[in-house]
């Protein structure tokens, strides 16, 4: 059974089945308004940082990242309608758009940072992170990319 549980203003936490999903599943966001005077581009060192656990070692987990650019957006999570996994079949959305969509908020979305607008809800992906939860007695890893 998936279920994404709005864990606080600050972010999802999200609870999925380790298989029988189609594509890419939502982790976590960040809603961030932009100065009037905008952003300098070429902005580099994204850093995103999160903690993997499972009750289960030796497990991999790869992530991406991407941002998109709305000219309508909101600060309240509850109301963005996020789509928790790629899989067209699996959540209330189902559509071929990519996990991590806002739903509520696809006829907002204009070109900017790593997307173009259009059906590019999400913006393009970032690089691929890994890591390996490999400790025996540790399953809980906490991960910085840099891109």
């Amino acid at each position: 059974m998936l279920s994404k549980e709005i864990g606080s203003p600050l972010g999802w936490d999200t609870d999925l089945p380790f298989a029988g999903l189609a594509g890419n599943d939502f982790l976590a966001a960040l809603t961030f308004r932009v100065p009037a005077s905008g952003l300098p581009g070429g902005i580099k060192n994204v850093i995103w940082q999160a903690t993997f656990s499972s009750g289960t070692s030796g497990l991999t987990v790869n992530w991406q990242w991407g941002a998109a650019v709305y000219s309508n957006f909101s600060a309240d999570y509850n109301s963005l309608g996020v789509k928790p996994v790629d899989d067209n079949k699996a959540s209330q959305f189902q559509n071929s758009d990519h996990a991590g969509t806002p739903e509520n908020f696809k006829p907002f979305v204009i070109g900017g940072a790593r997307g173009g607008g259009g059906s590019n809800f999400t913006g393009s992906y970032s690089g691929t992170g890994s890591c390996a939860l490999t400790r025996q007695l540790t399953t809980s890893l906490t991960v910085s990319q840099d891109d």
